[in-house]
């Protein structure tokens, strides 16, 4: 994947990110807790490349809502579509049981600040072996392969589904 732009991801992001040496971006919020953003390649869905997004919260701390977390997340995908055409894949850790709430939570940051002309999101959710499962694709509308895109997400959700209460 190319690179981001830490200079465009700092231009608007309220706390300072930097590429740590595994090549994730992190950063460290007013409270000392910090964050690792990354993207790994996945199997391409509907022919166009895609990358799993992933957030992980390295100190194993609760801690309270911080409106500036989810500004920074979002400055890091918007620098990803700047320079990406290609699709992002959102799963939910299931290690803790709160995976429907990362789930609504990501999806509701991603609808609230998102353009619905500039990007079309699906999501899906399944049981799988007893666990939760969710999964969420976001696309730029600009994509030339959105139709097939949508239509390989959809029939691997139905594919997941089938036969499940």
């Amino acid at each position: 994947m190319k690179p981001l732009s830490l200079d465009h991801i700092n231009e608007r992001s309220p706390y300072y990110v930097m590429l740590s040496p595994k090549d994730n971006y992190i950063f460290e919020t007013e409270r000392g807790i910090h964050y690792s953003i990354s993207f790994e390649e996945e199997t391409p869905i509907g022919g166009c490349d895609s990358y799993q997004f992933i957030i992980e919260k390295i100190d194993k701390v609760r801690s309270s809502h911080d409106a500036k977390v989810e500004q920074t997340i979002l400055a890091i995908l918007d620098e990803f579509f700047a320079e990406h055409l290609d699709v992002l894949l959102y799963m939910c850790d299931d290690s803790d049981g709160r995976e429907a709430n990362r789930n609504r939570l990501f999806l509701a940051w991603f609808k609230k600040h998102a353009a619905p002309e500039r990007f079309t999101i699906r999501a899906a959710s399944a049981i799988v072996e007893g666990k939760g499962f969710y999964a969420a694709i976001i696309v730029e509308n600009r994509n030339p392969l959105l139709e097939a895109i949508i239509a390989d997400f959809e029939s691997t959700a139905e594919a997941l589904t089938a036969g499940k209460p």
